[in-house]
């Protein structure tokens, strides 16, 4: 029997590209019954949204590789309303982070900061390194309590350079008082004073040297 025309199309359909990429995982948010939306910074496309079909049922195969602030590799197909997750393993977890209440948190806030002033899809080197260097920070077993504060004015400032935000420190502040917490005692001013800060006197360079001095220390302890 012939091949119909609309069958003959079928089986011309190009089958769907998979990328295959290492990504950290930064928030996630339920969707429908079982479904699950990641926001992954990955090594080669940038910050993404990512779905994970049925990953919420306990059969699922993805649920190993897919916690938050984990290291993964990930393949995911770009359909034609969003981008499905067909495999992820898990390459770093990050005990130690884990395993302490307080760098939970910092680390949470690290990721709702990295989500907030990250664009959309666009390769970052700078980026991240920054976060895998965060996290490798976070997951020392030496890391003292007093050093999470050194290590969130370190990663806030290089965030806020690496994503082009810096000289405009005053609008960040204004968006979110969270954020301008950080900042003000990053530039030794209570969070308020910035409205009124002459924002281009500020020697972005010194800053930077004087963020990674601090993180040389906590890294010797």
């Amino acid at each position: 029997m012939g091949v119909t025309q609309r069958e003959n199309s079928w089986y011309k359909k190009p089958m769907a590209e998979h990328y295959r990429t290492q990504g950290i995982i930064l928030r996630k948010q339920d969707i429908g019954e079982a479904d699950r939306v990641f926001t992954v910074f990955t090594k080669d496309f940038g910050k993404l949204k990512l779905r994970a079909v049925s990953e919420r049922k306990i059969t699922s195969k993805l649920r190993g590789g897919l916690e938050l602030f984990y290291l993964s590799e990930i393949e995911f197909i770009q359909g034609k309303a969003h981008k499905t997750i067909t495999d992820a393993a898990m390459i770093e977890r990050y005990p130690l982070l884990r395993s302490n209440l307080e760098r939970m948190r910092a680390t949470q806030r690290f990721s709702e900061i990295a989500d907030n002033l990250i664009g959309g899809q666009e390769r970052d080197e700078k980026i991240w390194r920054l976060l895998e260097e965060t996290l490798s920070i976070l997951n020392r077993s030496l890391l003292k309590g007093r050093d999470l504060r050194v290590l969130a004015y370190y990663f806030l400032w290089n965030l806020l350079a690496s994503a082009g935000y810096a000289p405009s420190l005053e609008q960040i502040a204004l968006r979110d008082p969270r954020v301008a917490e950080f900042i003000g005692t990053l530039l030794r001013q209570d969070g308020r004073g910035l409205r009124g800060m002459d924002i281009q006197g500020i020697n972005e360079t010194l800053l930077q040297a004087i963020s990674q001095e601090h993180l040389s220390r906590v890294l010797q302890n």
